[in-house]
């Protein structure tokens, strides 16, 4: 895999190559939650063209699966999490692909979280100018029951955000959260530098009856509201401490040779 770490104007690649050597990707999954009475995500009508989504019940509860970037350490597993969603799509577009087969694609933007209790581990944000993507096949005015929210760092704005939470939870796996790329400093929180990405499929869709799916209106959203299982894999870079001091000071030198 390759990893492109930062994007600075000017910066020596003396600094960039010393960032590099400083962080690694983490990868995260889920496969579904681990309840058998409620789904995943809740989506509303969109009678003017937008419509939110959220987390079906903060009951669920899931196992979010930890990797070092398929390296040599063990897979960890944090188990009784919740999920906690606040996305909002809008900006409808259907395209027919072949004969009666359509996709409908709409622009999402939000956040996602995983929770411990009341202490959030993970933050998925996804900026409002860049944004993420739902994407839906189907007929000419119909979902099918199978779709996507995605996002990733080459077309969208995707933030992760890592906390003391996490690095205490991997703690009490027996784990160094360092060792997975991931380290929050004394402020007890992170944010990526990317590459970033992540994928919730969408399966399962329905307006309250299994195989009742939703139509859309003429702003191309659904006229009822749904509701739809889901699993979820991404991947992110989260600096060091260090390499974030790295990159203030390659931005400083940088700054003063531009002036």
């Amino acid at each position: 895999m390759s990893h492109r770490l930062f994007k600075v104007v000017g910066v020596s690649a003396l600094a960039v190559m010393a960032l590099a050597g400083s962080a690694q990707a983490t990868f995260f999954s889920f496969a579904s939650d681990v309840n058998s009475d409620s789904f995943t995500f809740a989506g509303t009508a969109g009678p003017t063209g937008t419509f939110t989504i959220t987390q079906a019940s903060q009951v669920n509860s899931f196992t979010l699966l930890l990797d070092d970037d398929n390296g040599p350490l063990p897979t960890l597993a944090i188990t009784g999490l919740t999920l906690q969603a606040n996305l909002t799509a809008t900006g409808g577009v259907s395209q027919n692909i072949a004969g009666s087969l359509f996709q409908h694609s709409y622009r999402v933007t939000g956040t996602i979280s995983f929770l411990s209790g009341s202490n959030t581990l993970l933050s998925i944000l996804i900026g409002a100018n860049n944004q993420a993507v739902l994407t839906v096949p189907g007929s000419q005015n119909q979902w099918s029951t199978s779709g996507a929210v995605l996002g990733a760092d080459s077309f969208a704005d995707v933030t992760y955000r890592a906390t003391s939470a996490l690095v205490n939870a991997i703690a009490g796996l027996g784990a160094s959260a360092a060792a997975y790329g991931i380290a929050v400093g004394p402020s007890g929180v992170a944010d990526s530098v990317g590459p970033d990405d992540f994928a919730f499929t969408l399966t399962t869709i329905n307006t309250g009856t299994i195989g009742s799916v939703p139509t859309l209106n003429a702003n191309r959203a659904p006229t009822a509201d749904w509701r739809a299982e889901s699993s979820y894999s991404g991947s992110t870079v989260i600096p060091t401490p260090a390499s974030v001091a790295l990159l203030g000071v390659a931005g400083l030198t940088a700054f003063r040779r531009r002036r």
